[in-house]
């Protein structure tokens, strides 16, 4: 057959598939669109139609698993901000009643404009663009403090050492949010990655896996590779977010092997990604990576990942299990999308990590620590590192001279019994400090308070 005759049948042939697609997406379409027009036309209240669309939307994704969502144009720039982490704002950590009276800064970010406009850990924010902020919460003052890129925001402050309040202008700009941190913040806000209980011992803690995650994780771990005698990566209390970015952070940690395997309905899903022969830390460096309850998705392909391939000992509780993964397909010229679960992922021994509802505990699922570093822990006793955590990354506990909780690790039973193995991998455990003679009923009071 002529070429020209077999890339015109090609070409038809291209065109009626894509006619096919098309007739079954209106199919389902029109009756939609029908629908929402004559509840429109016909109802005997008025209704908006976009509000029909979403009620759609949400019935749609309704049958399909928990992990599927329709996001709606009032969300969709709160959902890339999370996972682009960036938005439009001027960079200060807040907190706000009922914790403290009034609204209070916890931190500038480092680099912000509010940072260089001066904003220091501990001001009180009487008024934000002429409005009070008495009894306003931290999530309506995040609202009214975000805006346009270059526009500016007035806060009238209240300073710590001083009774005099001080009107500062503002500019909005694009800030990027940190989700990896270290064990404790210094007086200028940056991190400092060893614990002080032992110094060679380095400690990276990871909330969220991001487009950012990636290279910060990188950064932490150049500033401690030359010093570090072990590692310590936290990721309790981490959802997941960028299946990407864990594979890539992996991939740091090991030089060989496979780190993680997919596989969907389509074979287009099924994928397999293995190491590459370099790493960014010495693979000698011992390592222990801390999990619990409430460790999700990308948090348990970096765990399972280094537990299977021999790179670091599991501590804590047992995973979440969630074994899925989802994609974004954006809708309506990028203001709406649609995240549905497209394949599941499964460890580099192939076991799987995905809960369903009827799983029991002796089911195979989830990243389970590693029996000598099994540490269950009491809601009260997670309420104690939640409170160490807020202290370790307020600054204003530096500025006062107040230390977190003594003795060492007091309100962290999972980070003490990794530096336990820690110690007994690197040897010379360090000799305990006078404080360290208090009893843990009163080491949990002070990590109450």
């Amino acid at each position: 057959m002529p070429l020209r005759n077999i890339l015109t049948l090609l070409a038809v042939t291209v065109v009626c598939i894509a006619c096919a697609i098309q007739a079954r997406t209106m199919r389902y379409g029109s009756k939609v669109g029908q629908a929402i027009r004559m509840v429109e036309d016909y109802y005997i209240n008025e209704v908006d139609p976009q509000d029909l669309y979403i009620a759609a939307m949400d019935g749609i994704v309704s049958k399909l698993d928990q992990f599927s969502d329709f996001i709606p144009p009032q969300r969709y720039k709160e959902f890339q901000s999370t996972i682009e982490q960036r938005f439009g704002g001027i960079g200060i950590n807040i907190e706000g009643p009922p914790a403290v009276n009034r609204l209070t800064v916890i931190a500038p970010i480092p680099g912000t404009p509010a940072f260089r406009a001066g904003i220091r850990a501990g001001d009180v924010i009487m008024e934000i663009d002429g409005t009070s902020t008495e009894g306003l919460d931290p999530t309506a003052a995040t609202k009214l403090m975000r805006g346009p890129l270059g526009s500016e925001v007035s806060l009238l402050i209240k300073r710590m050492d001083s009774a005099e309040s001080v009107l500062l202008s503002i500019p909005r700009a694009d800030i990027e949010i940190n989700s990896v941190y270290g064990d404790h913040i210094l007086e200028d806000s940056s991190w400092d990655y060893f614990i002080p209980e032992d110094r060679r011992i380095a400690y990276i803690r990871i909330t969220m896996f991001g487009e950012r995650t990636v290279e910060e994780f990188r950064r932490a771990l150049h500033r401690v590779r030359d010093d570090a005698k072990a590692v310590v990566i936290d990721l309790r209390f981490n959802p997941g977010g960028v299946l990407p970015a864990s594979v890539e952070m992996c991939d740091m940690l090991v030089d060989s092997g496979v780190i993680l395997r997919t596989k969907g309905r389509r074979e287009f899903f099924d994928n397999e990604f293995v190491a590459e022969p370099s790493v960014e830390i010495d693979k000698k460096i011992p390592m222990v990576v801390l999990v619990n309850g409430d460790s999700a998705s990308a948090a348990e392909i970096m765990a399972g990942a280094l537990q299977d391939l021999c790179r670091a000992k599991i501590a804590g509780t047992r995973s979440y299990g969630k074994g899925t993964v989802q994609q974004v397909f954006e809708l309506e010229s990028d203001t709406s999308a649609l995240k549905f679960t497209t394949a599941r992922f499964l460890r580099p021994n192939g076991k799987n990590i995905h809960r369903t509802e009827s799983m029991k505990e002796e089911d195979e699922w989830g990243i389970t620590p590693d029996p000598e570093l099994n540490v269950p822990v009491t809601d009260l006793e997670q309420g104690y590192l939640a409170r160490r955590w807020q202290l370790r990354g307020d600054p204003r506990a530096v500025v006062r001279g107040q230390q977190p909780p003594e003795p060492p690790f007091a309100g962290d039973l999972q980070l003490a019994a990794a530096v336990k193995y820690l110690w007994e991998e690197i040897g010379e455990q360090p000799k305990p400090s006078s404080s360290a003679t208090k009893s843990s009923e009163q080491a949990q009071e002070e990590a109450a308070k």
